[in-house]
């Protein structure tokens, strides 16, 4: 039997800050509340349009910033994500075997 070395999957974030968070993450989530405040004091008291469309764009506004900020998939923002999605898949012009394939072929020559 082969022994393998796997890395154990990294648990804590090494440059979280507070609550997992990273600096930059807190930044643009600091960005996008800060400007949805601004959209709800600018379209209520100042225009006074209806509360539910304010708040329906201010939902909108904090949608697009946690997509930039907090949610990572495989070190990708949110968008990052889909647009790598929706690309091409990725063709090798070489066979791609992994290690049980290898482990396969030494039990067959035994």
């Amino acid at each position: 039997m082969r022994k393998v070395k796997i890395t154990k999957q990294q648990t804590v974030n090494p440059k979280a800050v507070f609550m997992g968070l990273s600096v930059a993450q807190i930044a643009v989530m600091g960005i996008g509340i800060a400007l949805a405040l601004a959209v709800v004091g600018l379209f209520i008291f100042v225009w006074g349009i209806n509360v539910n469309l304010t708040m329906g764009l201010v939902f909108v506004i904090l949608l697009i910033f946690v997509g930039l900020a907090i949610v990572r998939i495989n070190g990708m923002n949110l968008f990052k994500w889909i647009h790598a999605m929706m690309q091409a898949p990725i063709y090798r012009p070489y066979e791609s075997k992994g290690a049980l394939d290898t482990y396969a072929k030494e039990e067959k020559e035994q």
